[in-house]
């Protein structure tokens, strides 16, 4: 079963610092729920793509980065959805192991 994509975000051709405003740019006019589709053919992207989206809630729902275009498929979410993807615990300072 397919999802059915609401956005669909071309970054072909673009260089780096375009894409990572639109990125970031598509990710705030969407709605929680909304699925966005990122085309791209800069592998370079991909691998910076995830920490553009730290800041946002987020599920990925499929990645096909076999061939170009890579296509990455996203559902944005709400941080009560509980599908934030990319939580990282904070570092603690612990005087006792200096």
């Amino acid at each position: 079963m397919e999802t059915a994509v609401d956005h669909i975000l071309d970054l072909r051709g673009m260089i780096i610092p375009v894409t990572f405003l639109r990125i970031t740019q598509a990710f705030r006019e969407i709605e929680a729920g909304e699925t966005i589709e990122i085309v791209g053919n800069d592998p370079e992207s991909i691998r910076d793509l995830f920490k553009i989206l730290q800041s946002f809630s987020y599920e990925l729902l499929n990645i096909n980065n076999d061939e170009s275009p890579y296509r990455i498929l996203f559902r944005k979410g709400r941080p009560m959805d509980g599908f934030v993807k990319n939580f990282r615990p904070q570092k603690t300072h612990n005087p006792d192991r200096c």
